[in-house]
């Protein structure tokens, strides 16, 4: 049988085509599927407003809401996950719900005391007749004494005499370990009558602070406990007025032995000099925006045939990198002394960039765990940068103009 080569041709032809047909068809068929995936509504919960450091949260404290799955950045929690959980640390209003900023129990939190200029002294709570558990450390107060001028209980008129004035408040002791507040709240376990029942309910206690400890000298300690003895009231007064600092001169011993040729201005030029104290750097809160980019790159075309000339072109390219970064809404916030932009997410990344502390960083996404995109292609570290509420970045700014770096 004679073999027919343009039925061949044909034959092979139409499988390429089939075959091509068929691939197309599944690249659109990915493609959708990609789309519909991306494009599919996810339930989150947001806060409904600002909700404070050691809240209990509510089911009046979240809002429901949808939004679609390639705008999150990470796993959505449940409600049962968010409601009767405490928050470690302030959420913001519209702030979606994470499981670093919740807690089930809220435990003491590590504190220690203020330094003392006197004496630091434990008094117990009970001594007071108006104990005030709204003090914080680093508070003032002053001790009155009220004490009734007879004995006769028709008469009983009082008399009332500052103990002590502008006293510290150095912290607070609760069963003896050091405490942050004087009163908090913690949340606990109802223990429920009966097996059925499965669902594990919580209630909010407040908890109260043994003892204050005071900055007071050895005459005030002993003036109030006197007056605490003969069955006086303690009263326990907060205060806006600072205690004044005492300036003290600290004169080295070369300022003290003059020798008989050293000049007088010598003397005080050497004492100012030392009197000089270092400044803490203030890092205030900017805005990081790249300035554009010009470049002019040249292309030059050959040809095969020798006895054409080579051709070359110039183009100009802009790069609109202020454009791309103040339309990032999602921001980052510097938090070491100095924030390192880098090449690449690697800490063997080149340096491109340095930027400081409380600077707001624009970023596209989150590449890993440990490493962010920012605006304009470079990468930041976590442990440099971390994530802020685009509204409160802006109240931040208020007022302050935006520095092109």
């Amino acid at each position: 049988m004679r073999f027919n080569k343009q039925i061949a041709v044909i034959l092979v032809l139409s499988s390429l085509l089939l075959s091509a047909i068929g691939a197309a068809w599944f690249l659109f068929n990915e493609n959708e599927n990609t789309k519909k995936v991306n494009a599919f509504q996810v339930t989150v919960y947001i806060a409904k407003q600002d909700i404070k450091k050691d809240t209990l949260i509510k089911n009046e404290d979240i809002v429901k809401m949808e939004i679609a799955k390639k705008y999150l950045l990470e796993k959505p929690l449940l409600i049962n996950e968010v409601v009767n959980k405490f928050a470690k640390e302030t959420i913001y209003k519209n702030e979606m719900f994470r499981k670093e900023k919740l807690a089930l129990k809220l435990g003491v939190s590590e504190s220690q005391m203020m330094p003392s200029k006197h004496n630091s002294y434990n008094a117990a709570y009970s001594l007071f007749q108006n104990p005030n558990y709204s003090l914080q450390k680093g508070n003032i107060i002053n001790i009155v004494s009220v004490y009734p001028k007879s004995k006769s209980r028709d008469n009983m008129n009082y008399t009332v005499g500052y103990v002590a004035k502008q006293i510290n408040v150095l912290g607070f002791l609760e069963k003896g370990k050091v405490v942050e507040t004087a009163f908090r709240k913690i949340k606990q376990e109802v223990k429920q009558k009966g097996k059925n029942n499965k669902d594990t309910k919580y209630e909010v206690i407040k908890v109260f602070a043994n003892e204050v400890v005071l900055d007071i000298s050895d005459e005030v300690i002993l003036s109030m406990l006197s007056d605490y003895n003969k069955g006086k009231q303690l009263w326990m007064v907060k205060t806006n007025k600072s205690v004044p600092k005492v300036k003290e001169k600290k004169i080295e011993p070369m300022f003290i032995i003059v020798d008989n040729n050293t000049s007088t201005k010598k003397i005080v030029k050497m004492a100012k000099k030392a009197k000089k104290r270092k400044r803490k750097r203030v890092y205030p809160y900017k805005m990081y925006i790249p300035k554009n980019r010009v470049e002019t790159k040249t292309a030059v075309i050959e040809f095969s045939d020798t006895s054409l000339s080579k051709v070359s072109q110039k183009a100009t390219i802009k790069t609109d990198l202020e454009g791309q970064c103040k339309s990032q809404k999602r921001l980052l916030i510097g938090i070491s002394k100095k924030i390192h932009l880098r090449s690449y997410p690697s800490l063997n990344g080149k340096i491109k960039k340095i930027v400081y502390r409380n600077y707001m960083l624009p970023y596209k996404s989150k590449i890993n765990k440990n490493w962010y995109e920012i605006c304009d292609g470079k990468f930041v570290h976590k442990n440099e940068a971390t994530i802020i509420d685009y509204k409160k970045a802006q109240g931040l700014l208020s007022g302050i103009k935006t520095n092109k770096k």
